[in-house]
């Protein structure tokens, strides 16, 4: 599995966590189902806009990007994300970079043009295949505008900017590696020419992922490069999608002096990932877990205890991982064990219920 990181120039803010909390669950399911999960996760530190803050700070583009990402993982660790099993920054694969741009300059995928080298769009057949677009939907979206290039919707591979002061020498000279080749450099050595899942915010099919299958595929021959791709949709302040750019962002760190990370674990959880999620939804999401801890913790005796069978539960994960559904199945247990008059049955169906939350990383009784 791979799952892209933040370019990471602030605090992971909610947008972000929600889509790093889904991962951190879907991990856990998989897990608990026994699969054996390899999480890799890359931290995009080189980034022209990283370049453009670290230089208004008078700081190494690298020592900035740094201190940001472990900002960044600090706040992985506050919302108890503790699934990933390898975490890599990009700055570590230049060199990769570099032997991948120039294989596909040898395959006749990519051509140099004013310094820069450029991925060949119409050498790939299968462009625009994940975002279902047809060649001409393409050809109004254009990338990196410029007369030197061939297609409309060629992208960089490598850029003749060195977005860090005396880095990379390159068969063409100084620079620094285009975005989407970043990832695909840190992918293929680690997780090989295919793998199992590739997940990302919706906003990212086009061009970045689009770009990825297209990089993978051409230098290594096989199709897909990943079997599903699981794309989360955007989080949402009054209607209008949390970005910085409209600065109606909220950090975590300051999400949490009001809500525990459980709180928001479950919030983010009682709307399916493809589907758009309100932040304004967050205190109905608090009153419901609440509810439901107050009756596991009236109801889920010490000794009932045990692991019973969590069908219903899992068939709704297995089914696109429809969390809410799952939860909803929860909240139908608990109150089906307020009601129920044998003490045993009632234990046991409560029971089911915490263990089923667990398995989310949502705990309905603590210590008990």
């Amino acid at each position: 599995m791979f799952v892209c990181g933040p370019t990471v120039q602030a605090k992971m803010h909610l947008g972000h966590a929600r889509t790093y909390i889904f991962y951190d669950a879907l991990v856990r399911y998989l897990r608990h189902l026994g699969y054996d999960v390899f999480y890799l996760m890359n931290i995009t530190d080189i980034d022209e806009t990283i370049s453009k803050v670290a230089e208004q700070k008078k700081e190494d583009p690298l020592e900035y990007a740094g201190r940001m990402a472990s900002a960044f993982l600090e706040d992985l660790a506050s919302l108890d994300i503790k699934t990933v099993s390898r975490i890599e920054p990009v700055s570590d694969h230049v060199g990769e970079v570099i032997r991948q741009v120039s294989s596909l300059l040898d395959a006749g995928f990519a051509y140099r043009a004013d310094g820069w080298v450029y991925f060949d769009t119409a050498r790939f057949k299968r462009w625009g295949r994940l975002s279902h677009q047809s060649k001409s939907d393409l050809a109004l979206r254009p990338l990196e505008l410029s007369p030197n290039k061939r297609n409309l919707t060629d992208f960089g591979l490598w850029r003749p900017e060195a977005l860090v002061p005396g880095r990379w020498e390159s068969p063409w000279g100084l620079g620094s590696p285009g975005w989407h080749i970043q990832d695909t450099a840190v992918t293929l050595p680690i997780l090989g020419t295919q793998y199992d899942i590739h997940g990302g915010a919706y906003e990212l099919v086009y061009p970045h992922h689009e770009a990825e299958i297209a990089q993978a595929e051409s230098l290594t021959g096989k199709s897909p490069l990943v079997r599903y791709w699981v794309h989360t949709n955007l989080l949402n302040m009054e209607g209008q999608k949390m970005s910085k750019s409209l600065g109606n962002v909220v950090t975590v760190r300051e999400a949490l002096k009001r809500c525990s990370a459980e709180e928001l674990r479950f919030y983010f959880l009682c709307t399916h990932y493809r589907k758009e999620s309100d932040l304004a939804g967050i205190a109905g999401a608090e009153r419901r877990l609440a509810r439901l801890r107050g009756l596991a913790k009236r109801l889920a005796r010490p000794r009932y205890r045990g692991d019973y069978p969590l069908g219903s539960f899992e068939d709704a994960l297995n089914d696109d991982f429809d969390s809410p559904r799952a939860i909803l199945l929860v909240e139908r247990w608990l109150d089906a064990a307020a009601k129920e008059r044998d003490s045993r049955k009632a234990g046991e169906l409560a029971w089911s219920a915490v263990n089923a939350l667990r398995i989310l990383g949502v705990d309905l009784v603590g210590s008990a």
